[in-house]
């Protein structure tokens, strides 16, 4: 869809914001405030049709960018309309209208509390209204018709789509690494972090394990140093191992997991002592606290705040894409 088209939806959601007294809305019979836009078509939407449109919805005077299809894949609904049966929804007036028809209505929270809380925001309050405004793309008579056509859609999509989910990485990336950073510094000053260095070395003399410190503080006991590719940042990698917390040397964990280093989809620790690898190479990460879960280890999970882990690990493949 266009800029322009967009900006007409907006354009007519902002007018409404204004007050529906200065234009002629309707209400059906559950009270839904309505405006039909004539397209000047003439296919009529029929109860049982699957219908395609574009959509725009505003939280009082937000819009709600999760709730906008426009340059994205547009909305699909069947019309289920009953007679009899008000729904406070779409489906009470999409009987009314004909491909390239535009709809705007108007939701307040105070009905919905009654009828459809599950629809509103944790916040919403009595008098929030609810603006959703609807252009009508095409109409289909069968569920496989829709199917195909979602299906088009959906692959025109996968760019716009993989851009997003990497932008939303690299903005999670970067608001972890501000976040460590922060909690690193304060590690340093109260002598924490120098502390469970210090532990962790300790821990390695008592057992005479043989282990090279890297990175901030992860220690890395190297078995087998592989013969394949190099581990390096940026490169792909599938992991066998197993993880123990320190303390009890219980076992939390065996698996295979695939990860791409650097990257920050696991903990630092790991993205530390696995560059000590090639592919093939076999050892022991022993990792302080503060390079594993530090103070947020996942919910439901057996760590203590701080908790030293040890993965036993063998690199299995090293690649320059993503490994399945």
């Amino acid at each position: 869809m266009t800029t322009i088209k967009l900006t007409n939806v907006l354009v007519l959601a902002a007018v409404l914001a204004v007050g529906c007294k200065k234009m002629s809305y309707k209400k059906t019979k559950s009270g839904l405030v309505y405006k039909i836009f004539s397209g000047k078509g003439s296919d009529s939407l029929k109860v049982n049709d699957i219908v395609k449109f574009n959509y725009a919805i505003r939280y009082n005077d937000s819009l709600m960018e999760a709730y906008n299809s426009y340059g994205k894949i547009p909305g699909y609904l069947r019309v289920s309309y009953q007679e009899g049966k008000p729904s406070y929804d779409l489906n009470e007036v999409l009987p009314m209208l004909k491909v390239g028809d535009s709809l705007i209505t108007v939701q307040m929270s105070d009905t919905l509390m009654k009828t459809q809380a599950a629809n509103l925001p944790p916040n919403a309050k009595k008098g929030d209204r609810i603006t959703t405004t609807i252009k009508i793309v095409q109409r289909f008579t069968s569920d496989s018709l829709a199917r195909i056509d979602y299906e088009k859609e959906a692959e025109k999509d996968k760019p716009r789509q993989l851009k997003e989910q990497q932008e939303m990485m690299a903005k999670a990336k970067k608001e972890i690494e501000e976040r460590q950073k922060k909690e690193d510094e304060e590690l340093a000053r109260s002598g924490e972090m120098a502390k469970q260095v210090s532990n962790m070395e300790k821990y390695l003399a008592e057992r005479k394990i043989q282990a090279v410190k890297t990175g901030k503080g992860t220690f890395v006991e190297i078995k087998q140093q592989g013969s394949g590719a190099a581990a390096a940042p940026g490169k792909y990698v599938l992991v066998k191992y197993t993880g123990r917390i320190l303390a009890t040397d219980s076992i939390f964990q065996s698996n295979s997991f695939p990860v791409q280093l650097g990257s920050g989809s696991v903990i630092r620790g790991w993205d530390e002592g696995l560059l000590l690898f090639k592919e093939g190479g076999k050892g022991v990460l022993y990792i302080p606290g503060f390079l594993a879960y530090g103070d947020h280890p996942p919910a439901g999970s057996p760590f203590k705040l701080q908790e030293a882990l040890k993965f036993e690990v063998e690199l299995l493949k090293v690649s320059d894409t993503p490994i399945k």
